[in-house]
């Protein structure tokens, strides 16, 4: 994806919709099965993408439920970073019992 050509994608487009669309199958599959650890999710994301296109009625539509269902992804995220950090301090808490322990840690 580093060499994303946004004008060639839309010039394709343009010009050979089907052929548009058989490539942004392969390049979306490509991407996907490079990440064998998320690849479920990803499929699954990417067909519920699919979809709000599809039924959107038009761009503008679909960009904006497609912008509310990525400020939803990413509050999900930040809700997991926060109680990451919360963890995070409880650790160092028990880290810090641990090494002020006497006749505990190193010996």
């Amino acid at each position: 994806m580093s060499c994303f050509d946004f004008d060639a994608w839309r010039d394709l487009a343009a010009h050979d919709p089907a052929e548009y669309f058989r490539e942004r199958e392969r390049t979306l599959s490509a991407f996907i099965a490079e990440r064998p650890e998320s690849e479920q999710d990803l499929r699954e994301l990417q067909t519920h993408i699919d979809q709000v296109r599809a039924t959107s009625g038009s761009p503008a539509v679909a960009a904006r439920e497609l912008a509310r269902m990525l400020g939803d992804r990413l509050e999900a995220l930040a809700g997991h970073m926060q109680q990451l950090d919360r963890n995070v301090d409880i650790l160092r808490e028990v880290a810090q019992r641990i090494r002020a322990r006497p006749g505990q840690g190193t010996e």
